[in-house]
Order: structure tokens, then C-alpha cells, then sequence
């Protein structure tokens, strides 16, 4: 048999790569943040220069733009500093242009006002406010520009991926130790329930203990033990069954030993006889035998009617009534078909040996469980008959050819399905009640 894949492997394998993508991704997202946040700062930063630039602006007498001062910050002064700013007109001829810029220029078109990427001298990447501004007294549109380094901002957005990458990576590995041990602790309950299966193969124990298991499991053991309970009910009845059928064949036996001893002419007849009686015992004990099945449904009213039928055919030479009443049309009985006959069957053949004029079948929902009654308007029994009538072999009345089983019978197969067979006097006659599961 191919091994089965480990319940604990693949829920740590689950987790583990649910952790890597929660991780990755937060990875990402805290960099694109931290990215947005450094870069914002910079585009304020950049804003303020601007207006500052634009604070000194302004249109001589002969109409030509100029500076009252240049801005006082020492990266506009030094060459290629990383700080530039430079003002042109709106063909793009520079006008005006900071000390660091030496003899280059920034090549921006006036489209707008915004923050954009730009490239620099020296092939530096720089972050430039670009902004178009009408001067008083002035005839034309001016583009102001002011740009920084961002070199700095990408080696810092760098450093903190790397960073937060290696501080989620021990995280992650904390994250695991931790799913490890709450797989661990939530895979105990499922460990000992098989340590409990392993203690009932062996014969040590009986049931399941559900205590301890908690709440999600024990359901599952209490199931368990109901799936216990119905086998052993089976092998009750599977045995019981078998020393009903030993007791039934040995008066056959026994006849046709005799028989065999004897110098009868006539033995062909009694092994016809005696093995005609042997079979229908085997068959009627094998059938009895049977494992009880919960999973068929059989409806109540159907097989009570057509059995009703049958015995007022049998029971025909007194004239007895047999009345199924009140059962619902969808009132069913957990089990097999065959069961339920053969319980029913044998309480109204029994109750028509008894009866006067009517034997009568009913039943109903009592207490979430089928509820059958079966009763007859006959003497009814003594009380310390009701006892005994149950018992194997037992039978009340000595002029009947029967082994004295059917009750036995009746009472071990609602057994097997967690029911009962009870009797009572009725006054007048006997009432049999079937208690049984309900579909």
C-alpha cells in the first residue's frame, strides 16, 4: 500500500510557503511605503526651493528677467554638486541657471507643473520640480526648475529593502517555529485518538475515552464508539444467531439418527421431512443473522399493511382481523426492509394466536424514536410470564409447533439497531412495543 502523505508535512508546507508570500509581499509593500515616504519628503523639500527660487524673480526696467539674490544654499555654488536650478523661457532657451551647473543644462519642456525624474550632468539621476510662472511685467512664460541628487533617496530605499527583508526572514523563521509547535500541539488530540484505536484492536480497551480530545474531535470518537457498539451488537447477534440454528437442527438430528437406527420403510418421507424443517431453519437464522444496516430506509406503513395482509390470510380459519392504523405515509424505519418483517412478522403471528377477533398495528414519533405497537384483544399474559416469554426456548403454549424463538428473535434484531422489544398487558390482551431508530 502506497504511504500516505503526512497530514503534519502538508500543513507545515502550507503554512510555510503562506508564510513566504505574506512575507514577500509585506517585504514589497513596506519598501514601495518607505520608497513613497522618502520621496514625498524630497519632492517637499524640492517645493520649498522653488519658492524660494521664485521669491527672488523678477523683471528689471528693460524687461529682462533677473534675481534680487541667488539662493544662498552652498550645493548651488559647487560644480556639479547634485543641487541645480535654472529658469528658461518658454522656448527653452536658459535664462538663468545655478553655479553648479557649470555649462550644462537640464532639459525640461514647460509642461506643467510637477515632479519628475530627470537626467543630469555627469549622467547623475535627479528629482526635479518643474514649474511654468508668469513674472510681473513680463511677456513671455518662464520655466522654473530645481532638481537634487536622488541617489541618496535610491541607496536609502535599498538599504531599507535589505534591511526589512532580513528583519521579516528571521520573523519568518520565528513565524515557522511557531506553526511547527501549534501543528504539534493541535495534531496531540488526533495522536491519542489512535493510540485509543490501537488500545481497542489489540482487545485492551473496549471504547474510546472522547475526554481530552476537545471539542472538534470528539465528535469523531463519540461516532466511533456508536460504529464499537453496532459491531459488537453484530457479533452478539451473528452468535446468537448461531446457537439458535444448532438448537433448531438438533431435534431434526435427532430424528433422522433414530431413523438411521431403526428399520423403518418410511425413511425417505422422514428425510424429506427433517431436511425440508433443517432448511428453513438455516434460512430463517441466516437471515437473522445479518448485519443490521443503518443506512437503508424502510417505510413503516407499507411493509405494516402488506404484512397485515399476509397473516389474516394465514390466521384465515378464525376469521381474524389484522388493522394497521394511523401510521404516516413518511414514517420510516432505519434499517433493512427484511429486518423490519421479520420483527413485525413474527409479534403479529404471535399476537394472532392470541387475539379474539383483531390484532392491531400502530406507530408513531415518541422521544425522537419509531415507536411500534402491535396488540391483540386476546387474555394477555401473567406477570411472571412477561418475564420469560422473551427468553429463548421459552413458550406459553405447549400446542404450538415452534422452537419458542420469535420473541428472542424480535428482541436481539432491535438490539442490533440500539432498540428494545417490551411487553404488557393491555386489558384486554397484550401490547409489544418496538422501540426503534427512525429514518
Amino acid at each position: 500500500m502506497s504511504r500516505q502523505p503526512s497530514l503534519r508535512r502538508r500543513l507545515l508546507l502550507a503554512g510555510g510557503i503562506g508564510l513566504l508570500l505574506v512575507s514577500a509581499l509585506a517585504s514589497a509593500l513596506l519598501g514601495e511605503l518607505f520608497k513613497r515616504s522618502a520621496r514625498d519628503r524630497l519632492d517637499n523639500e524640492l517645493q520649498q526651493d522653488m519658492l524660494t527660487l521664485l521669491a527672488q524673480a523678477e523683471i528689471d526696467a528693460d524687461g529682462q528677467l533677473q534675481l534680487r539674490q541667488e539662493p544662498n544654499d552652498a550645493r548651488f555654488q559647487r560644480v556639479f554638486s547634485g543641487a541645480y536650478w535654472q529658469i528658461a523661457d518658454g522656448s527653452g532657451k536658459v535664462l538663468l541657471q545655478s553655479r553648479s551647473l557649470w555649462d550644462e543644462t537640464l532639459p525640461v519642456a514647460a509642461t506643467g507643473a510637477a515632479e519628475r525624474n530627470l537626467p543630469g550632468p555627469l549622467q547623475q539621476s535627479l528629482r526635479a520640480r518643474v514649474q511654468p510662472v508668469r513674472l510681473p511685467r513680463a511677456n513671455q512664460p518662464y520655466v522654473a526648475v530645481v532638481a537634487t541628487d536622488r541617489s541618496a533617496l535610491d541607496a536609502d530605499v535599498a538599504a531599507f529593502r535589505q534591511r526589512s527583508a532580513m528583519a521579516l526572514a528571521v520573523l519568518v523563521a520565528a513565524w515557522l517555529a511557531v506553526l511547527a509547535s501549534q501543528v504539534h500541539f493541535g495534531l496531540r488530540p488526533l495522536q491519542r485518538l489512535g493510540a485509543q484505536l490501537e488500545c481497542v484492536r489489540r482487545g485492551d480497551a473496549q471504547r474510546i475515552d472522547t475526554a481530552g480530545l476537545g471539542a472538534e474531535i470528539a465528535p469523531l470518537g463519540e461516532e466511533l464508539n456508536t460504529l464499537l457498539d453496532h459491531q459488537q451488537r453484530m457479533v452478539g447477534r451473528a452468535r446468537t444467531s448461531a446457537q439458535d440454528l444448532a438448537h433448531a437442527l438438533k431435534t431434526p438430528l435427532s430424528v433422522l439418527a433414530a431413523e438411521a437406527d431403526g428399520e423403518g420403510r418410511a425413511w425417505r418421507a422422514t428425510l424429506r421431512e427433517q431436511g425440508a424443517r433443517m432448511q428453513a431453519s438455516v434460512d430463517r437464522y441466516l437471515a437473522a443473522g445479518l448485519t443490521a444496516d443503518h443506512r437503508e430506509r424502510t417505510p413503516v406503513a407499507t411493509v405494516a399493511q402488506a404484512l397485515c395482509g399476509l397473516m389474516a390470510r394465514v390466521h384465515g380459519d378464525r376469521a381474524l382481523q389484522f388493522q394497521a392504523e394511523g401510521i404516516a405515509d413518511d414514517l420510516q424505519f432505519a434499517g433493512a426492509s427484511a429486518d423490519l418483517e421479520e420483527m413485525l412478522g413474527n409479534l403479529l403471528d404471535n399476537a394472532g394466536k392470541w387475539a379474539q377477533r383483531e390484532v392491531t398495528v400502530t406507530a408513531r414519533v415518541d422521544d425522537e424514536q419509531l415507536r411500534i405497537d402491535v396488540r391483540d384483544d386476546g387474555p394477555g399474559l401473567a406477570a411472571e410470564a412477561l418475564a420469560q416469554v422473551t427468553q429463548r426456548g421459552v413458550r406459553l403454549d405447549e400446542r404450538e409447533n415452534s422452537s419458542g424463538l420469535g420473541l428472542a428473535i424480535v428482541g436481539d434484531i432491535a438490539a442490533s439497531y440500539g432498540g428494545r422489544l417490551a411487553l404488557e398487558n393491555a386489558q384486554p390482551g397484550l401490547r409489544a412495543t418496538l422501540w426503534l431508530p427512525m429514518g
